[in-house]
């Protein structure tokens, strides 16, 4: 049997240049013999001997497995099962993980539960649950389970903090912690169980030498956002600053300064640390807050943007304050979708309106207030009437001319309200509201000079502030008409919603933000409490046109599920 010139020692083999042998070049004896001079042939006979050398050296394959190891560069059996897998059968390991990661999580919330009840039912509807909150739509039910009469019981009030009107309020995603800031340049932070004042971080004096401005707002803060892992918190005011602090470890992160106007609204993108501003500059920006970093402006509205909110995709939506728009920034994209506002709600409307709320069964603010003995009770029920009757000869026509404020419903749905007091159910499919409800929080009563002249003039009550409960049907309106109105999205094909319950608050209720809490530990409850912070002033957050009799506080409302959620909207 021939040997194997591979494996035979002593043999030169050429080098192979681009992944092809080389050819030998063949000997023409008597040419290349002459072409030599003498000298050459001992050189050619040394580089022989060199070439047997490093051959020997070099060895046979045993020798190279045994230096070198011969599984050092193969894959485990694991990784090569992973590596040769089919897609389909990629799928099928993901979700088998996934499902044990869910049944080890079910398992640790409850002692006596049963494994086939969990495989059943708290497996199944989780995973229903996250199926549904993929695609981007609404899909739970929780609006019945508070409807119930609200009173002092459920509340608790954070005071003694802030020195003029709240202006903004955010509750951290685990329910621990309350944050605040006011018109007085503060930063609160307080316990939410217990409503103790943990860390104040004061608010500076504009003749601060301009490094002192690093510590904290010179002016008004006017908005506040958590992320969502818990770590930061960033607040905005009208010294065109943005402050990024700490949660962990109550100090101050860093500051940025491209706003050229007041900061009016931040959010977080669920999910991430992406943090959202909007600003009277008439400028959208984008900002890595794990790394501390500015990335992007978004250019598109023609007047101040008042408000904004987003949630898991990235997108974002503002209202653009005077120039009547909302818009819908598709980021990924670099799009946007433009939605005309600037509502007119006529004399009709007012009255229909208003006699829908008076006679809605025990679910307005002045029947609440009429079973729970209130002496204003029948007061507030004759001024209602005063109006309607005022109404009813008065040829009124009132038109939105500013949007103020915006809550995402889920991906494709949000709601607006504005200085005419009505609240528009948006869809990203129509340029105009699929639904709105007219004069949500009443109209002012007669003012006494109108009285002595014989006149009245409608002026509605502004919605102030909105605030969702992400992908439910629940979501709250307030104003300063003393209560905030809690509102269900209605199921079916037709858009709309409807009044649930109303929550007692006095004062102009400049911000809203509410929270799910889970049971202790129990991650997949169906039935969660809710937590609703509202930022309570005197004063409305970005001006003083007005002023009502309330004390600066922030007021935080726990909210027990004590009914049976209705069946998702599929």
């Amino acid at each position: 049997m021939a040997k194997d010139r591979f494996l035979a020692k002593g043999v030169a083999t050429k080098r192979q240049r681009n992944g092809k042998p080389v050819a030998p070049r063949k000997q023409q004896g008597g040419s290349e013999q002459q072409g030599r001079r003498p000298g050459n042939k001992a050189q050619n006979g040394r580089k022989d001997n060199q070439a047997d050398e490093t051959d020997d050296e070099v060895g046979d394959i045993d020798d190279l497995e045994h230096r070198f190891g011969a599984d050092e560069d193969e894959m485990s059996s694991e990784e090569e099962d992973e590596f040769l897998e089919t897609a389909a059968e990629k799928r099928l390991r993901l979700a088998k993980s996934y499902i044990s990661k869910i049944k080890e999580s079910t398992e640790a919330t409850g002692d006596d539960y049963d494994a086939a009840e969990i495989d059943r039912d708290l497996v199944a509807e989780r995973l229903m649950t996250d199926a549904r909150e993929r695609t981007g739509k609404w899909s739970r039910r929780i609006a019945d389970q508070f409807a119930y009469d609200i009173d002092e019981s459920h509340l608790r009030v954070l005071k003694n903090g802030h020195r003029l009107p709240v202006t903004c309020v955010a509750v951290t995603p685990n329910g621990q912690f309350v944050y605040s800031g006011s018109k007085d340049g503060s930063l609160i932070k307080w316990q939410r169980e217990t409503g103790k004042l943990l860390k104040m971080f004061n608010g500076q004096k504009k003749k601060n030498p301009a490094p002192n401005h690093n510590l904290g707002h010179c002016d008004h803060i006017l908005s506040i956002a958590v992320s969502g892992d818990n770590k930061y918190v960033a607040t905005g005011g009208r010294d065109r600053r943005i402050h990024i602090w700490s949660v962990d470890e109550d100090k101050h992160l860093t500051v940025f300064h491209q706003h050229k106007d007041a900061v009016t609204g931040l959010v977080f993108r669920r999910g991430s640390n992406q943090l959202y501003s909007c600003s009277a500059d008439r400028m959208v920006k984008l900002w890595n807050i794990d790394e501390l970093a500015y990335m992007d402006t978004l250019f598109g509205h023609q007047d101040s943007i008042v408000s904004i909110d987003s949630l898991q995709r990235e997108n974002a939506v503002t209202t653009g304050g005077r120039d009547k728009t909302v818009r819908m920034w598709k980021i990924g994209d670099e799009t946007q979708l433009v939605f005309r506002g600037g509502v007119t709600t006529d004399q009709h409307r007012i009255t229909k309106a208003l006699t829908d709320d008076r006679h809605s069964a025990k679910l307005t603010a002045a029947e609440l207030m009429l079973a729970s003995g209130s002496p204003s009770a029948k007061k507030m029920i004759e001024a209602h009437r005063d109006i309607l009757r005022q109404l009813a000869s008065n040829d009124t026509q009132l038109c939105e001319s500013t949007i103020d404020t915006v809550a995402m419903i889920d991906e494709e749905t949000y709601v607006t309200g504005g200085d005419s007091g009505a609240l528009s159910l948006w869809s990203i499919h129509k340029k105009k509201p699929v639904f709105i409800h007219h004069v949500a929080h009443g109209i002012h009563p007669r003012l006494e000079t109108e009285e002595e002249q014989g006149a009245f003039i409608v002026r509605p009550r502004w919605i102030t502030a909105l605030a969702a409960v992400p992908l439910t049907d629940l979501f709250f309106s307030a104003s300063s008409d003393g209560f905030i109105r809690m509102w269900r999205m209605r199921s079916g094909k037709t858009p709309g919603f409807d009044l649930v319950n109303v929550v007692p608050v006095a004062g102009f209720v400049n911000g809203l933000s509410v929270r799910e809490l889970s049971p202790a530990g129990d991650i997949l409850a169906t039935k969660k409490d809710l937590i609703l912070a509202a930022a309570v002033g005197q004063e409305p957050r970005l001006g003083r046109w007005a002023k009502e009799k309330a004390r600066n506080v922030v007021k935080i409302f726990q909210l027990p599920a004590t009914l049976k959620a209705a069946p998702a909207n599929i």
